[in-house]
């Protein structure tokens, strides 16, 4: 019944982008001077996960690349530090003279500077994670190149810069709010997957509106849902999905995502969820005790350090925005596992606190 797998991957891109002629025609606008040998302005796109904020910034820059070329880089900034994402947006220029590894921030600017004599664009993704400013500072010093921050929530993530300087910058950017799409527009955009990459016929309209109404409009979820709903049915022998695989798709779609999104994330991720995961729920204090005395272990064989408990709870946030653990309680806090069948990628062995 599938007949391309491919297509049912996050990192597939859409062969059209549906429903979201308004926002790159925005994003046009605000790119429209890179064209003309000026560089466009900061832009934020924010909007909840699986929503489709990448792959929006994605085809907008193919669309400018359909006119003439324009310099551009996508940088991952989960785990990333301020060096090694400046040192990224250099190995990503063409022109770019690539410092030595002793190379100092502001070494590295200068080789930015240096080399950018034409508009470039950089897209930030998942912003968050960048654990300072100072990368920012350090772009911004270069005239030529604009950036686009991706992100959850626009005014928190502002708010966590703690830098007024920076934070004015992107008070005055593009910002887009990328909506979740209406149930007939997700069961457009389901439709033009299952012709991509499933036989013929083997899926109804109402079918993928049902499937559009469950996952309330989430691109990811609902491409996941029909993706498993296919599974089913072929693991059922039967040729066409029949309802009952449709009901049966969303939660194999949220393991797949939760796992997918589990994967993503960086080592400091994955030992604080397996800290989680390992207890099934604990207090927050109990967590940062946990952490403290299982970090030397946790990180013996990495080049990462352990992180403070400011970076930690914002990590924490980052594994609730992907439905991997629940937070609750304000003064005190209480974490807990979403699906205990989700294993983390390390094992932390035994824990004495």
């Amino acid at each position: 019944m599938i007949t391309d797998r491919s297509v049912f991957r996050d990192d597939t891109p859409p062969r059209e982008l549906m429903h979201r002629e308004s926002e790159v025609e925005s994003l046009l606008r605000a790119w429209g001077p890179t064209l003309h040998g000026e560089a466009g302005d900061e832009v934020i796109l924010s909007g909840s996960s699986g929503v489709g904020k990448t792959s929006l910034a994605k085809h907008t820059i193919d669309r400018l690349e359909a006119r003439d070329t324009v310099d551009h880089c996508y940088i991952e900034c989960l785990g990333v530090s301020s060096d090694a994402l400046l040192r990224d947006v250099i190995h990503a220029h063409p022109e770019a003279s690539v410092p030595g590894r002793d190379a100092t921030p502001a070494a590295l600017t200068e080789a930015l500077r240096e080399a950018v004599e034409r508009p470039m664009i950089v897209v930030l993704d998942e912003i968050e994670g960048l654990p300072d400013s100072d990368a920012l500072d350090r772009l911004a010093d270069v005239p030529q190149l604009s950036t686009v921050a991706i992100c959850h929530d626009a005014t928190r993530w502002r708010t966590r810069l703690g830098r007024e300087d920076v934070d004015a910058r992107y008070q005055d950017a593009t910002h887009i709010a990328v909506d979740r799409f209406g149930v007939s527009q997700l069961a457009d955009i389901l439709r033009a997957r299952a012709r991509a990459g499933l036989a013929d016929d083997v899926v109804t309209r109402s079918q993928l509106e049902a499937i559009g109404d469950e996952v309330a409009g989430v691109a990811r979820f609902g491409i996941q849902a029909l993706r498993a709903a296919a599974e089913r049915a072929d693991e059922r022998g039967v040729y066409r999905i029949h309802d009952a695989d449709v009901d049966a798709s969303f939660e194999r779609a949220r393991q797949r995502i939760r796992k997918m999104n589990l994967r993503s994330l960086t080592l400091h991720h994955h030992v604080l969820y397996a800290l989680v995961h390992a207890a099934g729920e604990l207090s927050g204090v109990e967590l940062h005790e946990r952490y403290d005395a299982i970090a030397p272990r946790a990180y013996a064989e990495s080049t990462l350090t352990p992180i403070v408990r400011r970076t930690r709870r914002n990590h924490l946030r980052k594994l609730e925005a992907y439905g991997l653990i629940t937070r609750e309680g304000e003064g005190s806090t209480q974490y807990a596992v979403v699906d205990a069948s989700i294993q983390s990628p390390i094992t932390i062995g035994k824990i004495h606190s």
